[in-house]
């Protein structure tokens, strides 16, 4: 069955937004939406003639009947009819909850002020996960002026004091860039598109807030939902097409499918400035075992292993910086590409070839210094998100993973599907390595994907015969074997 979407929106006559950009969006993302109708408003491509809202009691009936036969993924809120509608909306939402994103829809592109008003919205907020305000509306429900990124930032934290996480959207500020802000228990990024000039862009808001809605209710978290909603609605933007001459909407279709189509993601706007890290080369990273001592490193690289990984733990300080500048040594005697595992201030000291962080280690490390040193950089990623935000700050190459439950650690399992997706968004742009429980058994599945390379730990270092191992991996890669 498809996830089910509960649209809680007004009509659009002219169908460009409203509950009929919401139903679009929900069917290009395979989601089915199931839509509660808040108002009819009469309008077309220039103005809104009149919004009228549907009595209570009707509003009340569809939501009930919704609620007593469909499970529900997700709810999606766009324009309320009036005041009295919010509270009939909170109810529904204590007594059948599920991930909820609010678009508080408080005014049209054509300048009409309509909507329950701002103490209404306000009075709505703690009930639901996720708000979407632009500009403008941001600024009626905080009192904020919001002209930078720093006003963005104060009436973020203004809104999250409601209860919600809040998607920012930027698109009403000027610059070379259209930045958002997505803000959440934890932490902030924004998300940055280059500004475009688009004939055709009705209904963006409308599409971002089903699109999130729809990802999360496919089983997609925050961050992931919202760098793809991003992406969603600059893949329509690219492909809008008129109503008439002057005006139409965004194109509502599948799931984005070209790199271009997702936003830069940065904690920071400093990052933008990063030049790009040292490459790898022209030749794939191929099997890339991860090991834990130097002694594992003195036993494979004689084999002939190209790029290799040295990952210590809790190990005191004064062996650990004699560990890396031996690691380093061995990785420039055997001409390997030897990544360290976290410690980026050894590995520049030591001039290793490269470093290897996770996504937490990305905000902590001088990613300037590393890049000034020549020192590769690899990334972790586990999902939509942390690869667009790892792809913002040009790495050397990008981990996916982890494809399968593994016996090292606990990990978040992203399956072969995802992987083969983000192959094809990712293998032109960068030098891509699979990890996570990878072995003979599960590799050819890996390597139907298009990826060429593999990262290993156990199929290696648990094996009764190591060089064996990494032979017979090889060549299955290489298709060598049988």
């Amino acid at each position: 069955m498809k996830p089910v979407v509960c649209i809680i929106a007004a009509s659009d006559s002219a169908g460009a937004s409203g509950i009929v950009a919401d139903i679009s969006t929900c069917h290009g993302l395979n989601s089915h939406p199931a839509p509660v109708l808040t108002a009819n408003t009469a309008q077309n491509t220039r103005t809104v003639l009149s919004v009228n809202p549907l009595p209570v009691v009707a509003l009340s009936d569809q939501l009930r009947a919704v609620q007593e036969d469909l499970d529900i993924a997700a709810y999606k809120i766009g324009l309320i009819g009036d005041a009295g509608q919010v509270d009939t909306i909170i109810a529904a939402l204590q007594a059948k909850p599920a991930f909820t994103v609010l678009d508080p829809v408080l005014g049209s592109t054509t300048g009409k002020t309509f909507g329950p008003g701002v103490e209404a919205m306000q009075r709505l907020l703690p009930h639901v996960d996720l708000v979407t305000p632009n500009i403008p509306e941001a600024e009626l429900l905080t009192g904020l002026q919001i002209k930078t990124p720093a006003d963005m930032l104060h009436a973020a934290r203004a809104l999250r004091e409601y209860g919600p996480a809040v998607y920012l959207k930027g698109g009403h500020a000027g610059g070379d860039n259209a930045i958002d802000l997505l803000m959440y228990e934890g932490g902030h990024h924004f998300l940055v598109q280059p500004r475009g000039s688009f004939d055709f862009s009705r209904g963006t808001g409308c599409t971002f807030a089903s699109a999130l809605a729809s990802f999360v209710a496919l089983g997609e978290n925050l961050q992931d939902a919202s760098a793809l909603a991003n992406a969603y609605v600059a893949q329509g933007l690219a492909h809008g097409y008129g109503l008439n001459k002057t005006s139409g909407p965004v194109a509502r279709l599948g799931w984005p499918d070209n790199f271009e189509y997702f936003p830069k993601i940065v904690d920071d706007l400093s990052w933008l400035d990063i030049p790009a890290f040292a490459d790898c080369g022209q030749t794939p990273l191929g099997l890339y075992p991860v090991v834990d001592s130097v002694a594992w490193l003195e036993k494979l690289l004689p084999l002939g292993i190209s790029t290799i990984q040295l990952r210590i733990k809790n190990m005191p300080a004064d062996e650990l910086d004699e560990a890396v500048k031996k690691a380093a040594e061995l990785g420039r005697q055997y001409d390997a590409r030897l990544f360290i595992n976290d410690y980026w201030q050894l590995a520049i000291k030591h001039c290793a070839y490269g470093v290897h962080l996770g996504q937490e280690d990305m905000a902590e490390a001088d990613l300037a210094a590393i890049s000034r040193a020549g020192v590769r950089l690899g990334l972790s990623t586990h999902g939509d998100f942390e690869w667009a935000r790892a792809a913002s700050i040009q790495p050397s190459y990008l981990a996916i993973g982890a494809i399968y439950a593994t016996q090292t650690k606990e990990v978040k399992v992203v399956g072969p599907a995802k992987l083969q997706r983000w192959v094809k968004l990712l293998k032109s742009r960068f030098p891509l390595t699979a990890i996570g429980g990878i072995n003979l058994n599960n590799l050819d599945e890996v390597m139907g994907s298009g990826i060429d390379s593999v990262a290993v730990v156990s199929a290696i270092t648990q094996a009764p015969d190591p060089a064996l191992s990494v032979t017979r991996l090889t060549a299955r890669m290489t298709g060598d074997s049988d």
